[in-house]
């Protein structure tokens, strides 16, 4: 089972369209969790971001027996030491990973965007679930476990594995 949680402000109608999709890219249930807050201690004022390690230990206690991942939904600007910001982060050890809409809102706003950021959404979500079940990122730009280094990225992948990813996860997750 794979659990989802949202941290802060995030739409459920969102939520509740990526639990679908969840369940049939990794043949798993999925449940939600009651929301938590952002942590305190993961805003750092100078960059006026959210270290998303600090929110992925928020998610670790959350790991019971009978939940495999858990995935934590966050609409915050996300960064790890070293880059400008991520579009997510996962702890395949711990089993558990995070993702932001945040950078993945379309600029114009309007209505017909909100279909590409349910798919921006969707391909972020997959992508830090297969390394939570010890996927890399794949030499692919149309497998989702490509490394995203912008929305175009993100883009053109889409949320679909390539065989070889598929393969891999089937064969690890079982």
């Amino acid at each position: 089972m794979i659990a989802l949680v949202h941290l802060g402000d995030v739409d459920p109608s969102l939520l509740h369209g990526l639990s679908e999709q969840l369940e049939l890219a990794y043949r798993r249930k999925v449940e939600h969790l009651s929301p938590l807050p952002l942590p305190n201690e993961a805003y750092n004022k100078k960059r006026l971001q959210f270290l998303s390690t600090a929110i992925l230990k928020r998610l670790f206690p959350l790991r019971i027996p009978g939940r495999e991942r858990v995935l934590g939904i966050a609409d915050v600007d996300l960064y790890v030491p070293g880059l400008n910001f991520v579009f997510g982060e996962a702890d395949p050890k711990e089993g558990v990973a995070v993702f932001s809409l945040f950078r993945l809102k379309p600029e114009s706003g309007t209505s017909s965007d909100e279909g590409l950021l349910r798919r921006r959404a969707l391909t972020e979500a997959v992508h830090e679930l297969g390394h939570t079940y010890g996927l890399g990122h794949c030499p692919n730009p149309r497998c989702v476990m490509f490394f995203s280094n912008s929305l175009g990225d993100t883009d053109r992948k889409g949320p679909g594995f390539c065989r070889r990813c598929e393969g891999r996860l089937f064969e690890k997750a079982g």
